[in-house]
């Protein structure tokens, strides 16, 4: 009887274990576009995205391994640089995910859809287009906690019955800038904070915790819709 109960509670430790390391839920960086409206004139102009600046603290903190110490509510990762982390606590590693490069081709795409510019397109050369888009990573926060309500290996009892086993969140800030190609005379610049994702998981419904996608999707839609007045009172746009 004794052997069959530590054999359960040892279970319930790898069950844990499994949770954060994420090895059968891996993610992949995919992004899809907004739509637009139609515009009512167009630059004729083309417009290139630079790669991002990565502005970022290099800090990531991983103490998930925390909520095996008797008291202890829960473990933590706090991760500034996300996808540099092979395990996530509802998720495995993050796959063909470089935001420097990502983050502006996405934006290229929305660029594209509004017709506002002949073309828009991903480049490394600031003057291979009449415009160009500059930006800045400011965060991409990731937080998880790995709950164990204080219990130690007793923690994933309560998961089995219903408990949250886990809850994240995610961050993103962009500085993004219109800038002139030719003079370098910066036409619209503002800084964009998403709105954050988050909330509890439980280990029959893990919530998915990589949603920059579908935030950054929401940062490149206000861009976009921002920058028309800038590109109506530049002498060379609309």
């Amino acid at each position: 009887m004794k052997a069959s109960i530590t054999f359960f509670k040892c279970a319930l430790v790898c069950l844990a274990v499994a949770l954060c390391s994420g090895c059968a839920n891996q993610k992949a960086w995919v992004y899809r576009s907004n739509t637009y409206p139609a515009a009512t004139a167009s630059t004729n102009k083309k417009v290139a995205v630079l790669p991002f600046e990565d502005a970022r603290e290099n800090k990531n903190q991983n103490y998930w391994g925390v909520y095996l110490i008797p008291l202890a509510p829960y473990g933590s990762q706090n991760f500034d640089a996300p996808e540099g982390e092979s395990t996530h606590i509802a998720s495995g590693m993050w796959l063909n995910f470089k935001p420097t490069e990502d983050f502006p081709k996405a934006l290229a795409e929305d660029l594209r859809n509004t017709h506002l510019f002949a073309d828009a397109f991903f480049d490394y050369r600031q003057d291979s287009g009449d415009y160009v888009v500059k930006g800045k990573i400011i965060s991409t926060k990731y937080v998880g906690r790995l709950i164990s309500y204080g219990l130690s290996v007793y923690g994933p009892d309560l998961w089995l019955i219903g408990f949250p086993a886990c809850w994240t969140r995610n961050d993103l800030s962009l500085e993004l800038s219109l800038v002139d190609s030719k003079n370098d005379k910066v036409l619209f610049s503002k800084t964009y904070t998403a709105t954050p994702r988050q909330g509890c998981a439980w280990i029959y419904d893990l919530k998915n915790d990589f949603n920059y996608s579908e935030m950054l999707a929401e940062l490149n839609k206000q861009f976009c819709t921002e920058i028309q007045p800038a590109l109506m009172a530049a002498p060379q746009g609309l």
